[in-house]
């Protein structure tokens, strides 16, 4: 061996034949899948199909999320700037206690992740009670629903971001114990948590009142074990509110304490370090934050378990009856609700000779604005790749992870590089973008 190793090295022909091969068997044998470079494969004959219940395709939305994105970055720049102005020379507030309370219950806030298919679909907050006995979590119905398996990740000894906890950190499988709908509320049991956990302390619900401090620990846009602090603003009895699909109904805390998107199942303490509320929506307008209060959690913990029946998912539901969603057509016209593709383009990307991308060129001008993909080839369509100005760059690419015909994430290519600048979740699928992270 040694002997070869000289001989290669000293012959510069043999180093670059073998780099040659090298580069060949590496380019015969990548399978990765892009849709961007859908437009350098091969094109195939016409295709045959029409997509059916899929609410990926739609240029308008794609056209008003890359709005969102370009508002959304000209408004932080905004309130950057506000805050930067607004904080010059000024002295921050100071919360006697505050210390304790994180020093004391952050180990006690988990993260929770909700996976559906492997993978997961949404995250929030939670917080260790002692009931019974028991180390149990307590959070929010909407933070849990639809999950097919739910992982709790406990503070590590140091800080870590977002994608490090999750794709790095151990998690443990929680199992639903029992919910509340209507008040939004549910209880996991996870095996073997560590008794070291601190369970909170219960505070009493007849002594909120408005002018109080409150603070709150959490996870806001994946920002872990986030702790924030703000005046109780009102205490609002049997308020209602809704989300999409769902209508609750609760004693609630309006606080000022800071909330968004991954605070929601967290604790809300007051100054004395007693837990006085589950941290659970937000409204439009400046401070306008919610939290279950105590006395409903309190209720909901006593509760006896009603038998939890799972609802199977559209998509399983869909494979039982048959597969429906990409069908051969049947008719010249396609049905109400789908997307013609008898004049798409048909692309084999990975060269396996099985037809994995479709291209459609609506205004016939030999510039394909629409590609579709099916990545791993089951014959579902889970990625939608929008040219709105045709100049042969996506600045949308629609990616459907569960396979249930919603885009629960996107990218965008806003600066129309051929690289993607922002990434957005729809964690519930409403329609409604959670929340936008730059690459």
């Amino acid at each position: 061996m040694v002997i070869l190793y000289l001989y290669l090295k000293n012959n510069m022909y043999l180093k670059l034949f073998f780099s040659f091969i090298l580069f060949l068997f590496i380019s015969t044998h990548s399978n990765a899948f892009d849709i961007r470079e859908v437009n350098n494969a091969k094109v195939m004959s016409k295709a045959s199909y029409a997509i059916n219940d899929t609410n990926l395709v739609d240029e308008e939305n794609a056209e008003t999320l890359l709005k969102n994105v370009t508002d959304l970055n000209e408004a932080l720049k905004e309130k950057e700037n506000e805050i930067i102005k607004n904080n010059k020379n000024k002295s921050q507030p100071k919360f006697k206690g505050a210390e304790d309370i994180y020093d004391d219950f952050s180990s006690s806030v988990v993260f929770i992740g909700n996976r559906k298919n492997n993978r997961i679909k949404g995250v929030g907050s939670g917080f260790v009670i002692n009931n019974k006995g028991k180390l149990q979590i307590i959070t929010n119905w909407h933070v849990v629903n639809g999950a097919d398996q739910l992982s709790v990740w406990i503070k590590p000894m140091n800080m870590v971001d977002e994608n490090y906890l999750i794709s790095q950190v151990p998690s443990h499988n929680a199992k639903l114990i029992k919910v509340n709908k209507t008040k939004d509320l549910a209880m996991l049991e996870v095996e073997n948590l560590p008794i070291k956990l601190k369970p909170v302390v219960y505070g009493k619900f007849d002594r909120i009142r408005p002018g109080q401090t409150s603070f709150a620990i959490g996870h806001p846009e994946g920002l872990l074990w986030t702790f924030t602090s703000g005046m109780i603003s009102q205490v609002r009895p049997n308020y209602n509110w809704r989300y999409e699909g769902s209508r609750h109904a609760a004693n609630v805390i309006q606080t000022q304490a800071a909330i968004n998107p991954g605070n929601s199942g967290g604790p809300l303490f007051n100054k004395n370090k007693e837990l006085i509320g589950l941290n659970t929506f937000t409204s439009e307008g400046e401070n306008l934050n919610f939290a279950i209060a105590i006395n409903d959690v309190i209720d909901f913990i006593n509760e006896k378990p009603k038998k939890i029946e799972k609802k199977k998912s559209k998509y399983i539901q869909k494979k039982e009856k048959g597969n429906t969603w990409i069908k051969k057509k049947k008719k010249k016209k396609s049905e109400k609700g789908s997307v013609d593709l008898s004049e798409a383009r048909e692309v084999d990307m990975n060269k396996n000779g099985i037809i994995d991308a479709w291209l459609v060129d609506e205004n016939n001008n030999g510039i394909y604005e629409i590609a579709y993909g099916d990545e791993n080839e089951d014959g579902i369509i889970e990625i939608v790749a929008i040219d709105k100005n045709e100049d042969n760059n996506f600045e949308v690419i629609l990616i459907d992870k569960n396979n249930n015909g919603n885009a629960d994430e996107a990218e965008i290519d806003e600066d129309e590089d051929g690289k993607t600048d922002v990434i957005a979740y729809d964690y519930n699928e409403d329609g409604e973008w959670d929340k936008f992270e730059n690459v």
